[in-house]
Protein backbone atom coordinates (compact mmCIF):
# COMPACT_ATOMS: atom_id res chain seq x y z
CA UNK A 1 0.00 0.00 0.00
CA UNK A 2 1.23 3.86 -1.08
CA UNK A 3 2.37 6.50 1.72
CA UNK A 4 -0.63 8.11 0.63
CA UNK A 5 -3.21 5.28 0.76
CA UNK A 6 -1.82 4.27 4.24
CA UNK A 7 -2.12 8.02 5.30
CA UNK A 8 -5.64 8.05 4.24
CA UNK A 9 -6.44 5.07 5.83
CA UNK A 10 -4.71 6.26 9.22
CA UNK A 11 -6.16 9.67 8.99
CA UNK A 12 -10.28 8.30 8.52
CA UNK A 13 -9.18 6.26 11.56
CA UNK A 14 -7.95 8.65 13.52
CA UNK A 15 -11.20 11.34 12.53
CA UNK A 16 -13.14 8.26 13.60
CA UNK A 17 -11.97 7.99 16.99
CA UNK A 18 -12.74 11.71 17.67
CA UNK A 19 -16.24 10.57 16.75
CA UNK A 20 -16.44 12.45 13.27
CA UNK A 21 -18.52 10.71 10.54
CA UNK A 22 -15.92 10.44 7.72
CA UNK A 23 -16.75 10.06 4.15
CA UNK A 24 -13.77 9.91 1.76
CA UNK A 25 -14.18 11.79 -1.90
CA UNK A 26 -10.84 11.22 -2.41
CA UNK A 27 -11.81 9.52 -6.16
CA UNK A 28 -14.69 11.33 -6.30
CA UNK A 29 -15.37 13.71 -9.35
CA UNK A 30 -16.12 17.17 -7.44
CA UNK A 31 -13.92 17.24 -4.63
CA UNK A 32 -10.97 18.88 -6.18
CA UNK A 33 -8.22 20.06 -3.12
CA UNK A 34 -9.69 17.52 -0.40
CA UNK A 35 -9.49 13.75 0.71
CA UNK A 36 -12.05 13.72 3.70
CA UNK A 37 -15.49 15.16 4.36
CA UNK A 38 -15.44 14.91 8.13
CA UNK A 39 -18.65 15.48 10.07
CA UNK A 40 -19.67 16.09 13.69
CA UNK A 41 -23.06 17.37 14.97
CA UNK A 42 -23.53 20.17 12.87
CA UNK A 43 -19.66 21.01 11.82
CA UNK A 44 -18.40 20.29 8.19
CA UNK A 45 -14.80 19.56 7.79
CA UNK A 46 -12.99 19.38 4.48
CA UNK A 47 -9.39 17.58 5.11
CA UNK A 48 -6.99 17.06 2.33
CA UNK A 49 -4.40 14.15 3.48
CA UNK A 50 -0.68 13.86 2.85
CA UNK A 51 1.50 10.76 3.86
CA UNK A 52 5.06 11.84 4.70
CA UNK A 53 8.38 9.21 5.24
CA UNK A 54 10.63 12.21 6.68
CA UNK A 55 9.71 13.93 9.76
CA UNK A 56 8.27 17.18 10.07
CA UNK A 57 7.93 17.94 6.38
CA UNK A 58 5.01 18.73 4.33
CA UNK A 59 4.47 16.86 0.61
CA UNK A 60 4.79 18.82 -2.05
CA UNK A 61 0.51 19.62 -2.96
CA UNK A 62 -0.90 20.33 -6.22
CA UNK A 63 -2.04 23.64 -8.01
CA UNK A 64 -5.76 22.39 -7.40
CA UNK A 65 -5.14 22.16 -3.78
CA UNK A 66 -5.07 25.99 -3.70
CA UNK A 67 -7.17 28.49 -4.59
CA UNK A 68 -6.26 31.94 -6.85
CA UNK A 69 -5.29 33.90 -3.48
CA UNK A 70 -2.79 30.82 -1.92
CA UNK A 71 -5.13 29.39 0.46
CA UNK A 72 -5.58 25.50 0.61
CA UNK A 73 -9.49 24.40 -0.42
CA UNK A 74 -9.41 22.23 2.75
CA UNK A 75 -10.33 23.73 5.77
CA UNK A 76 -7.33 21.06 7.54
CA UNK A 77 -3.87 20.05 5.79
CA UNK A 78 -3.72 16.66 7.86
CA UNK A 79 -0.34 15.08 7.12
CA UNK A 80 0.54 11.70 8.61
CA UNK A 81 3.96 10.96 9.67
CA UNK A 82 5.54 7.06 8.69
CA UNK A 83 9.12 8.57 9.76
CA UNK A 84 11.62 5.89 11.04
CA UNK A 85 12.58 6.62 14.62
CA UNK A 86 9.07 9.17 14.75
CA UNK A 87 6.45 7.83 16.88
CA UNK A 88 3.34 7.63 13.83
CA UNK A 89 2.00 11.09 14.22
CA UNK A 90 -0.47 13.12 12.76
CA UNK A 91 -0.78 16.50 12.19
CA UNK A 92 -3.96 18.75 11.70
CA UNK A 93 -2.93 22.26 10.31
CA UNK A 94 -6.23 24.62 10.22
CA UNK A 95 -5.56 26.41 6.29
CA UNK A 96 -4.97 29.64 8.11
CA UNK A 97 -2.15 28.62 9.92
CA UNK A 98 -0.68 28.98 6.34
CA UNK A 99 0.15 31.97 5.13
CA UNK A 100 0.02 32.80 1.69
CA UNK A 101 3.26 34.39 1.72
CA UNK A 102 4.82 30.86 2.70
CA UNK A 103 2.89 29.26 -0.23
CA UNK A 104 5.40 28.86 -2.77
CA UNK A 105 4.12 28.21 -6.93
CA UNK A 106 6.09 25.57 -8.05
CA UNK A 107 5.35 24.36 -11.55
CA UNK A 108 6.30 20.52 -12.92
CA UNK A 109 5.68 17.27 -15.00
CA UNK A 110 4.32 14.25 -13.96
CA UNK A 111 4.75 10.72 -15.30
CA UNK A 112 1.74 9.41 -16.27
CA UNK A 113 1.10 6.39 -14.41
CA UNK A 114 -0.13 4.81 -17.40
CA UNK A 115 3.37 4.78 -17.89
CA UNK A 116 4.97 3.96 -14.14
CA UNK A 117 3.54 0.27 -14.11
CA UNK A 118 5.99 -3.37 -14.05
CA UNK A 119 4.47 -4.23 -17.32
CA UNK A 120 6.41 -0.91 -19.09
CA UNK A 121 9.19 -0.11 -16.54
CA UNK A 122 10.63 -3.63 -16.38
CA UNK A 123 12.27 -3.64 -19.63
CA UNK A 124 14.38 -1.32 -18.92
CA UNK A 125 14.99 -2.25 -14.79
CA UNK A 126 19.06 -3.50 -14.66
CA UNK A 127 20.39 -5.49 -11.91
CA UNK A 128 23.55 -3.93 -9.84
CA UNK A 129 25.79 -4.75 -7.92
CA UNK A 130 26.68 -3.14 -4.29
CA UNK A 131 30.07 -2.95 -5.73
CA UNK A 132 29.66 -0.80 -8.47
CA UNK A 133 30.73 2.50 -8.66
CA UNK A 134 28.02 5.50 -8.28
Amino acid sequence: MSVERRALARAITFFKSEGWEVTDVSRTRGHNGYDLVTTLGERICRVEVKGCSRPWQIPDLFNTEFDEHRRLIADILCVVYFAPGLEDTICLIPRDAIPPELVVEKWGYRISSKFKKESVLKSYARKFSTNDET
